[in-house]
């Protein structure tokens, strides 16, 4: 049975794109959940429930057998080999854009930016386009791939940094742990920015600013391979090997265009005189804690990776570390309660700037 349960598990997170040994740690985390009583998982009602444990079993034994099946199946995978990323530049990267099937126009060219019409993946075209001193293009993304625009300009705030306080490190695939680096497919922009792609045909999701410096783009972004006066677009891997869109940025996404709606519905409230002569004031958010724990048991099995990621939720979302930290103690059954849970959820908060 433990055998079939990490099987399954293992599978079916490789078949989403994590690679084996992070599918391992996922399926490890949340076999260990079940056997301690502490794993939650949706009802086909879309309603989170407590999976009971089963009876008389070891979980050292349990967790030995465990770990047995799972090197069986990492072993069966060739062991990752470090390959010198490919680099493209100017007509290069240009051509490795089309190939992925990407159509693009004349960056300055009027009109159209929005309308896949405009484009061309024509390579004659292209070629015409090029040796008449065309340098600088757009590309078309939309339905294809979804690119994370991060900026790094001098004088402005840095979007890395941004990047980095809405998704802690310890929470992220490995893709997305040391950037732009450990990103298998990106481009370098002059200053020291880069776009991030990923693979997305999924609806439109209608944000342009995740955070400061950090852009959404949907529709277009300058090609790869472009130059402009202060330097190139330089095309970092393949684009075939971008990962899929995160569900952890989609919940991102979607958290940033409610709280967005909200402060512009509060905005539009008329205010009585008396109210607008108060000072303002900043109001409790409306998203509870109830809330963020349900959100952070439906991405994450392991007590630890529960309690930092409901810990970064929190900070975000104005609560102060004392509330986050009563909550978690007095839920047990959801983030557990170690010796080492208290410097776990404050840490989080003192990462991230918090007194």
């Amino acid at each position: 049975m433990i055998t079939d349960f990490v099987i399954e598990k293992m599978n079916r997170y490789v078949a989403g794109g994590t690679s084996p040994r992070t599918a391992a740690q996922f399926t490890r985390g949340e076999l260990a959940a079940i056997y301690k009583g502490t794993h939650y998982g949706r009802d086909v009602t879309g309603k989170f429930q407590h999976t009971p444990s089963p009876e008389n079993v070891n979980l050292e034994t349990a967790m030995k057998k465990a770990d047995a099946a799972i090197a069986e199946i990492i072993s069966q995978y060739p062991a990752p080999v470090e390959q010198p990323r490919s680099i493209y530049r100017s007509s290069d990267a240009i051509k490795c854009t089309v190939a992925a099937g990407i159509k693009i126009k004349p960056f300055f060219a009027k009109g159209g930016d929005n309308d896949p019409a405009f484009y061309t993946a024509d390579l004659q075209q292209i070629r015409a386009m090029w040796n008449e001193g065309q340098r600088r293009f757009k590309a078309y993304v939309r339905g294809k791939f979804l690119v994370i625009d991060i900026d790094r300009k001098p004088g402005k705030p840095d979007g890395l940094e941004a990047f980095y306080r809405l998704f802690p490190k310890e929470t992220l695939p490995e893709e997305l742990q040391n950037l732009p680096e450990s990103f298998p497919c990106y481009t370098k922009t002059p200053l020291c920015g880069f776009h991030l792609f990923f693979k997305y045909e999924g609806a439109e999701l209608k944000l342009r600013e995740l955070a400061p410096s950090v852009e959404i783009k949907e529709t277009q972004i300058t090609c790869p391979g472009s130059r402009r006066e202060d330097g190139e677009y330089v095309l970092h891997g393949e684009l075939d090997n971008a990962p899929p869109l995160y569900g952890l940025i989609i919940d991102a996404i979607e958290e940033a265009k409610r709280k967005k709606e909200q402060a512009k519905a509060e905005h539009s409230k008329p205010r009585t005189k008396a109210a607008a002569d108060r000072p303002m004031r900043q109001e409790k958010p409306r998203i509870t804690l109830d809330d963020l724990a349900n959100e952070t048991t439906a991405t994450h099995t392991g007590n630890h990776d529960r309690q930092v990621s409901f810990a970064g939720r929190a900070f975000r979302c104005k609560f102060s570390g004392a509330e986050t930290l009563a909550y978690v103690k007095s839920h047990a059954d959801i983030f557990g309660n170690d010796t080492d849970t208290e410097n776990t959820v404050m840490s989080v908060f003192r990462d991230n700037g918090a007194a």
